[in-house]
């Protein structure tokens, strides 16, 4: 039915939206407690803690410009992981609230239904939350555990494809009333009832593109970030040579015009 469609295709529209970025990650990065951790491909670990650089535990002799580039990057990586975190957070928020609507037009306000995926959604919002933020509060985030760089990768989204069916089959008998009564309501004509529930499955994707808008402009500001922190890796990698492997991220320039 358009409702549950409209409502279901929200979640995948909106975590795939910074995933339009085309952003390839190289190696593993590692945030925690402001102090960044880069695992270069050419076995290299590099940690930076926005004072000093220290190559394979080693402190590096740079120059000022030197150590200002790196300082430039790991500030920019601060920056930008709470940003990657509030729209996978948002995206989330937005899926909750579009699949809830959908299935109270059927089963009406407070019904049981939406009360467990509300439950069930929460629990991947803090399961997502504690992958970006550590019990302090304090921003962290782990490029291990993303999915082929996506921060809202196939295993989340089968996470929460696989807890709505089972709440929806676990439901079917009231869905199958809900809808029944629906009928009636429109004198068991089903063209009537099929076109009321199409015009409120048009209504709530117009409401919930206005919101998904803001997530949406959110990712293409992300997007951009993150190409001039590929601009910066580049001038690093040319300015110091035992730098000169340094390729964590990539950004397709065709992606992210603003």
């Amino acid at each position: 039915m358009r409702t549950l469609v409209a409502a279901t295709a929200l979640f995948f529209s909106t975590a795939s939206m910074a995933n339009d970025c085309n952003m390839n990650l190289h190696g593993e990065m590692e945030l925690s407690h402001g102090q960044l951790t880069l695992h270069l491909p050419d076995d290299k670990l590099l940690h930076l803690d926005g004072h000093k650089a220290l190559l394979n535990g080693q402190e590096m002799h740079l120059s000022h410009t030197q150590l200002n580039m790196l300082n430039q990057y790991h500030q920019n990586v601060n920056d930008l992981a709470p940003k990657v975190a509030g729209i996978a957070l948002d995206a989330v928020a937005l899926a909750n609230e579009g699949v809830a609507k959908a299935f109270n037009q059927l089963l009406g306000e407070d019904n049981e239904l939406v009360a467990d995926l509300s439950s069930e959604i929460d629990a991947l919002r803090i399961k997502l939350h504690q992958e970006f933020y550590a019990d302090d509060g304090s921003i962290r985030f782990n490029s291990a555990n993303f999915d082929n760089g996506q921060f809202l990768g196939e295993d989340f989204e089968s996470e929460f494809e696989q807890k709505l069916e089972k709440l929806v089959q676990r439901s079917m008998g009231s869905l199958m009333i809900a809808i029944g009564k629906e009928m009636l309501f429109s004198g068991g004509d089903m063209q009537a009832f099929e076109k009321r529930m199409d015009r409120f499955g048009e209504q709530l994707e117009a409401d919930m593109e206005v919101r998904a808008a803001g997530i949406e402009a959110q990712a293409q500001t992300l997007c951009y970030d993150l190409s001039q922190l590929d601009s910066l890796e580049n001038q690093i990698s040319s300015s110091i040579p035992q730098l000169s492997g340094l390729n964590m991220i990539e950004v397709s320039e065709s992606k992210y015009s603003m």
